[in-house]
């Protein structure tokens, strides 16, 4: 399979809730469970799962590599890495800058992005199980595009490829979406442009967790949610609301996104 055939590559453009967000170090809120292990961004996640429905269909088998081939956390990058790289020179020719020091690839060993610096780190990226392979590269080839991906380095690896599309979900993603109501697991049902539930009183008063919320949520709970922060109460979770939950996240400990998951609310309200 020639280079032209398959040179496909489009800028990532990022979903709203990733920006700011740490790499490798993603709330829980923002991972979607995917058949074969593994995780990906909620997002990333329906276009996968919308894609190799059509691929099946048309006799096709996508699947990850591996589990770790999906999201990788900062640590699981940072392990695969050291196995990888060493401080002394290998005589490959091949280095990476990483904690201020150069690093050089071992013999035999693949290349790998430095902890950080993949998109596997975004949960974005998934590394297809035998992509190279022509009946499924062709596939591939035609299809991808449609459901919002690309490929990231060509010719060389072919089995990696990248969700591009951010918060314009593609055509074909929406209508495999609209088609099987429920096939998205539950973690992923969070979309930001839905009211959120409301911030019903639990014992003692405290209003009970209503839910991850992120940007565009709205209603009583986003509401309660602003009042605590002390910025303006308009019941739409708004840039300031963000900027407020990730100020609050990191002066506690608790990651540096703008969702406001359980332990938010737990800290908040307790």
């Amino acid at each position: 399979m020639g280079k032209v055939a398959w040179d496909y590559i489009v800028k990532v453009s990022l979903p709203k809730d990733l920006k700011g967000v740490e790499p490798g170090k993603l709330s829980p809120e923002l991972l979607v469970s995917i058949p074969g292990g593994g995780k990906l961004h909620r997002l990333a996640a329906q276009a996968w799962l919308a894609m190799c429905a059509k691929a099946k269909a048309e006799g096709v088998e996508l699947k990850p590599t591996s589990a770790g081939d999906t999201y990788r956390s900062y640590d699981s990058q940072k392990a695969g890495f050291l196995q990888r790289y060493q401080l002394e020179p290998t005589g490959t020719n091949s280095t990476k800058e990483f904690e201020g020091k150069t690093w050089h690839l071992k013999k035999g060993m693949a290349m790998l992005a430095t902890p950080g610096k993949s998109q596997h780190n975004l949960g974005i990226a998934v590394d297809i199980h035998s992509a190279s392979e022509p009946k499924r590269l062709n596939w591939l080839i035609a299809n991808v595009k449609d459901f919002g991906w690309s490929w990231e380095v060509v010719p060389s690896e072919p089995w990696h490829i990248r969700y591009v599309a951010g918060d314009a979900v593609p055509a074909a993603v929406k209508a495999w979406v609209d088609a099987n109501p429920g096939a998205v697991p539950a973690a992923s049902a969070a979309p930001a442009a839905k009211p959120a539930a409301a911030a019903k009183p639990a014992a003692g008063g405290k209003p009970a967790f209503p839910g991850p919320l992120t940007a565009g949520a709205s209603g009583d709970a986003v509401k309660a949610l602003q009042e605590k922060l002390g910025v303006p109460v308009t019941g739409t979770f708004d840039a300031a609301t963000g900027a407020a939950v990730k100020k609050f996240k990191n002066a506690n400990g608790l990651g540096s996104d703008e969702v406001a998951g359980p332990k938010v609310w737990a800290k908040l309200f307790a």
